[in-house]
């Protein structure tokens, strides 16, 4: 059934994609706005910016599975790799390297690492398949006048020579280029519109001038270097695939994850001291790698290719962002990184958004359309919807924007102190033998569940409040014991 109203998607990364298959799969009218080239044309072009390897987890696939288009959940299944574990690589007391398996799941659950291209792709082909909607590529968002409900976009693929903005300053020339830019523009009128446009997004910013939204930015003090670790001679790989990789080292570390190709995609965090450090002493890069990521290199990368792509590539800052308000009346809502961005270190970003668009339609949107079907059927989002959604889901993203930030400390430590590893075992064998107590860990929840965050993280503190009881009774347990063992033996 096709309905009258007009949804405009902002961005078409994987959530935005996403979000333009549920809404034309439900009969409506979408027009997708990507500022890149399509990934998937012969012509498009390389974007040489630093790639922050991503992980497709239980969320994320629920997800794409209720977008009920047949076959993408196995095609993109096909394009991954499952990741059962964490290996943490250090060195033992007498310097020799060491590996440390750290398996996600006592239930054998999985991660699924794919490269970073891949799921959009494959998004966009089934959305280019859906009769009622439209991609444009190359077209950037300028302006959006959010009470008239319209949007301008600019196609991009035309730009000035060298020059020739500053040769314009005659007035024919300033005349003929401002006939240019009108020609480039144009004014598309939506009845809803979705930003998916990421962590800069433009949508954002409209928004935040209409209304007044409480908004933080907050940076960690680190960078991201994105490294290609190619396969060996023969094509073999060089890590074990079922493995995600990381080199901890206090204040920094190496993550590696394994691509389908049989190469890896490693990203190397430090604080940004130090990368200014190795900037302006390139000599001392080898030596770094030597002590802070042990077996680096030579194993999987050489020391020229290491400072070759240390320099090529883009040093990328991480930060989080929250904002108090991602919706506006019932013709505007944020979803993905432009609603909530979170450092890639719990790698639930792109799940996350991928879930927001779940949320939206399936918890929202859907019910509002079957509990008034008469008067809402052609409206793509009834009154209170949009408002509904953002108070509900907000705290749950900012949840899991602060879950991200702290999981840094995790992964820097590499293997846990006892105590933890403890309380996780305890948790593991609880979850795998008896599952009606629901102690879950808290990876486990996030990653491999679909309660609320916020809820994820009440059950989780609750947790560890009760081993902290039994770790102490047990104590005072032992201390008794002994005590007594002294009596008698007095």
């Amino acid at each position: 059934m096709n309905h009258k109203d007009k949804v405009v998607v902002v961005g078409g990364g994987p959530v935005g994609a996403l979000a333009a298959l549920y809404t034309a799969r439900r009969g409506y009218q979408v027009e997708v706005y990507e500022f890149r080239d399509d990934p998937n044309g012969t012509s498009a072009s390389e974007v040489k910016l630093a790639l922050i390897p991503v992980t497709l987890s239980e969320r994320g696939f629920r997800a794409v599975e209720s977008a009920k288009v047949p076959g993408l959940i196995e095609d993109i299944s096909r394009h991954s790799l499952p990741v059962h574990s964490r290996m943490v690589h250090t060195r033992d007391k007498r310097g020799d390297l060491k590996e440390t398996s750290m398996p996600y799941s006592s239930n054998g659950d999985c991660i699924h690492i794919m490269q970073r291209t891949s799921i959009g792709q494959r998004l966009l082909l089934a959305l280019s398949n859906e009769p009622n909607a439209k991609i444009f590529f190359d077209h950037k968002l300028v302006a959006c006048d959010l009470p008239s409900k319209t949007a301008t976009f600019e196609d991009v693929r035309w730009q000035p020579q060298d020059g020739e903005l500053m040769e314009s300053a005659e007035n024919t020339k300033v005349t003929e280029q401002h006939s240019k830019d009108a020609e480039r523009r144009k004014s598309v009128t939506y009845d809803y519109i979705i930003g998916a446009d990421g962590a800069h997004s433009a949508i954002r910013k409209h928004l935040m001038r209409e209304t007044n939204v409480d908004y933080a930015q907050q940076f960690v003090d680190v960078l991201w270097c994105d490294f290609h670790l190619p396969p060996g001679p023969k094509g073999n790989r060089k890590l074990d695939e079922t493995h995600l990789h990381v080199w901890p080292d206090k204040e920094r570390v190496f993550i590696v994850l394994p691509e389908v190709d049989g190469s890896a995609r490693g990203g190397m965090v430090a604080p940004v001291d130090e990368f200014r450090r190795l900037k302006e002493h390139p000599e001392e890069l080898e030596a770094f790698f030597h002590s802070s990521y042990p077996g680096v290199i030579p194993n999987l990368l050489s020391a020229e290719s290491a400072k070759e792509q240390f320099f090529r590539r883009d040093h990328l800052s991480l930060m989080s962002i929250k904002c108090g308000k991602i919706g506006w009346e019932d013709s505007c809502v944020l979803l993905g990184d432009s609603s909530h961005t979170m450092p890639p270190f719990y790698g639930m970003g792109m799940n996350t958004g991928l879930e927001d668009v779940r949320v939206l339609f399936e918890e929202f949107i859907d019910p509002a359309h079957r509990e008034d079907v008469y008067s809402s059927i052609n409206t793509f989002c009834p009154q209170g919807v949009t408002k509904a959604y953002t108070d509900y889901r907000i705290p749950d993203v900012q949840t899991m924007t602060d879950i991200a930030r702290e999981h840094f400390e995790e992964l820097k430590e590499g293997v846990p102190g006892p105590v933890v590893v403890a309380r996780k075992k305890v948790e593991s064998e609880l979850q795998k033998y008896v599952p009606s107590l629901d102690y879950v860990p808290m990876y486990s929840r996030i990653v491999f569940g679909h309660e609320r965050f916020s809820v994820a993280l009440k059950k989780d503190i609750q947790q560890k409040i009760v081993f902290a009881g039994v770790l102490a009774s047990l104590c005072v347990l032992c201390l008794a014991m002994l005590v007594q063992a002294g009596a008698g033996l007095a």
